[in-house]
């Protein structure tokens, strides 16, 4: 728990000081008086004062606000470094830059990622074909098949399993109208997601990717497999429960989702010294490494069984120059940018269920996993996309946010005038009102996560 608290103060302290010091810099280089440079919402804790603008930090860190002189109309005076007496173009740069600081430290640190070496998974780029069907599962009872190849999902269009991981996981959780292609005929199946799962994916519905081994990719330090000896690298043999042995990915995923509670025995390779991890995927496995037996019982978390680990895919490394990285990186962004999109498009739309917004509860819990791997790529890729999602989510036209004051700055400056204050103190109550109807909403669906309320409501 106090590593999740830590981990969520770090992501969140470092995503809002790179959005506010955005709007800071570009509002002090266009010589605008700042009055307050705040981390944190609430009364202040500490800070100082220095060149006019108070430096403080706030107890409440769910966000942060940089204050600038004249920035209200009742304070505006019409001295000429206040925030209103400058032209629209200025007001537009200093509401566009936080945004595009958490764009750019995303984009940063993917580039550092990228010259070091990016190990990239290949199974979402490659065509959703089903791997394994889990007997009894949701998908098996929907008739879904090894082979099959996944084309939609409750309409939307799908070619790779990237499209499918997505479709998957912003549906709505009552049902799901999927069409498979299975010996040169298209045919339509119907599944139903299980109740007591909190997200829908293809493990909540029984089927994986076609994988040949288990290879351990991480292991959560505070999980059963962790205190039991399962170590990154191990390749899990095989999962005997009751003289029933599964030794393929889905089987074993089957027997840990049934288990809460039971020990299982799990028959593990380790992998020899010097070992190298890039040749692991190699079949047969190569010789040496010592052959290990462990005890370990599965537990419930977040509505689901689970024991701990997260299994390796083949993957390529990938490792550039700097402009080859930086090339990357902005490539990635952009498609992670425009998924984001895609995602709210078809909320919108209603293809995808509401339920997939996530909030401080949720970035907190998975801040707190991404720490507990004890990786430093894992964390920093996390901050990363946190940094990237809240520069998006700023520049969505809601009044209050930077994106509403950007739509706000648009439309005065095409029809060439200025609205009236009061269409704009209307305009931002709604703002104000949405932002805390819609945090309410995503608090809730953190804790309906959190606490498995999914069971008992509709």
């Amino acid at each position: 728990m106090l590593l999740t608290i830590l981990a969520f103060i770090v992501v969140l302290g470092i995503t809002i000081t790179v959005h506010e010091f955005g709007h800071f810099a570009m509002a002090k280089l266009l010589k605008i008086r700042v009055l307050v440079f705040s981390l944190g919402f609430g009364p202040r804790l500490i800070g100082f004062t220095r060149g006019g603008t108070e430096y403080r930090l706030s107890p409440i860190p769910i966000g942060g606000y940089v204050k600038m002189a004249g920035e209200a109309y009742e304070e505006h005076k019409g001295s000429t470094d206040e925030f209103l007496s400058h032209p629209k173009w200025h007001r537009f740069l200093v509401a566009v830059a936080g945004p595009m600081m958490n764009i750019l430290l995303a984009v940063l640190i993917l580039t550092v990622s990228y010259m070091q070496g990016v190990s990239a998974p290949r199974y979402p780029k490659e065509p959703a074909v089903v791997g394994p069907v889990a007997a009894g599962s949701p998908a098996a009872d929907a008739g879904l098949q090894t082979g099959d190849r996944v084309l939609s999902v409750s309409g939307n269009r799908i070619e790779t399993w990237e499209d499918l991981e997505v479709a998957l996981g912003t549906a709505a959780k009552d049902a799901l109208d999927v069409e498979v292609a299975r010996d040169g005929r298209v045919l339509p199946l119907h599944l139903e997601p299980p109740p007591d799962e909190t997200t829908v994916d293809a493990a909540a519905l029984g089927f994986k990717f076609p994988l040949e081994r288990t290879i351990v990719y991480t292991v959560d330090t505070e999980s059963p497999a962790y205190r039991a000896g399962l170590r990154d690298g191990d390749e899990i043999l095989s999962v005997r429960k009751n003289g029933r042995t599964g030794e393929d990915y889905s089987r074993i995923l089957n027997i840990i989702s049934e288990s809460e509670g039971v020990p299982l025995r799990f028959r593990v390779r380790r992998p020899g010294a010097g070992e190298d991890r890039e040749k692991v995927w190699e079949s047969p496995a190569p010789p040496g490494g010592r052959i290990l037996d462990l005890t370990i019982t599965p537990v419930r978390e977040n509505g689901r069984v689970i024991v701990g680990f997260v299994a390796d895919y083949p993957s390529d490394l990938q490792k550039f120059g700097v402009l080859g990285a930086l090339t990357q990186s902005v490539r990635r962004n952009f498609e992670l940018s425009a998924l984001t999109f895609r995602i709210i498009g078809r909320i919108l739309k209603g293809s995808a269920s509401v339920k997939t917004l996530s909030g401080p509860i949720e970035i907190a819990r998975i801040s707190g996993s991404a720490a507990r791997t004890g990786s430093a790529r894992v964390f920093f890729g996390f901050l990363g996309l946190i940094s990237l999602q809240l520069g998006v989510f700023n520049l969505l036209p809601i009044p209050i946010l930077d994106g509403g004051v950007i739509a706000l700055l648009l439309v005065e400056g095409i029809l060439r005038r200025d609205l009236s204050i009061n269409l704009k103190e209307k305009i931002v109550q709604a703002g104000f009102l949405f932002l805390i109807l819609l945090m309410g909403f995503v608090v809730f669906n953190d804790l309906t996560k959190i606490l498995n309320l999914d069971r008992i409501l509709p």
